[in-house]
């Protein structure tokens, strides 16, 4: 397994991080590119736990920062910042050497899953996306639904969700799903919370053991 950290300019006077996980052995022609959460980065345990997984698995990987997170501060970028980012590193992507003819699939964690679902609604390509936490509403605000983007999407998701989660209470995560238009597949990770923590602690080697054979599984039956 190789992880390879490259630099991709952002504008006149920025650029931002990425990583790429580089499986000795490809199983999967596929790519999943995860995209970190509001309050973190790309080494947050979720988003650098799964990813060293999935690449022990035979798939490749690229976790990359957004550019605030880069220069380390803590308010995100507004979301056409983010979205021109994660479009940013998905076309390194579809344009690397090394990963022509794979699969592009996108994702995240939280904020990086929603920023995926907004860019690949308005017609970025993608095979599918994996939502590590996908925020629905503001905690205690089950009415205000972060629900649109959601609704356009051209290709299946997968949603893994802890189902402790105060951003996505789950009468109202079935209620979208009832109306997507594409497959969508849920994994509920009981007693867990929106980083897949339990209780007041961290996110545990099973439950990330777990996420990754979910993905692994959830690709490989599309």
């Amino acid at each position: 397994m190789e992880s390879r950290t490259i630099f991709l300019p952002f504008g006149p006077d920025r650029q931002i991080r990425a990583v790429l996980g580089l499986p000795e052995s490809p199983t999967m022609d596929a790519v999943l590119i995860l995209g970190h959460g509001a309050n973190n980065t790309l080494d947050h345990p979720v988003i650098a736990g799964v990813s060293g997984r999935l690449v022990r698995e035979g798939v490749v990987t690229v976790r990359f920062n957004f550019p605030y997170a880069e220069e380390g501060r803590k308010r995100p970028d507004p979301d056409n910042v983010l979205e021109n980012v994660l479009a940013l590193v998905m076309e390194h992507v579809a344009g690397h050497e090394d990963f022509r003819g794979l699969q592009i699939f996108a994702g995240g964690k939280s904020m990086g899953a929603r920023i995926a679902a907004q860019l690949v609604a308005k017609g970025t390509g993608a095979s599918g996306l994996v939502f590590l936490g996908y925020p629905l509403h503001p905690p205690g605000k089950p009415e205000t639904l972060r629900d649109k983007p959601l609704y356009d999407l051209p290709c299946p998701a997968l949603f893994i969700e802890g189902s402790r989660d105060p951003f996505c209470r789950f009468d109202r995560l079935g209620e979208v799903l009832a109306n997507m238009q594409v497959r969508t597949d849920v994994h509920v990770l009981p007693g867990l919370g929106h980083s897949f923590e339990a209780g007041r602690g961290t996110v545990t080697s099973e439950t990330l053991d777990e996420v990754s054979r979910v993905i692994v599984a959830w690709m490989e039956s599309l």
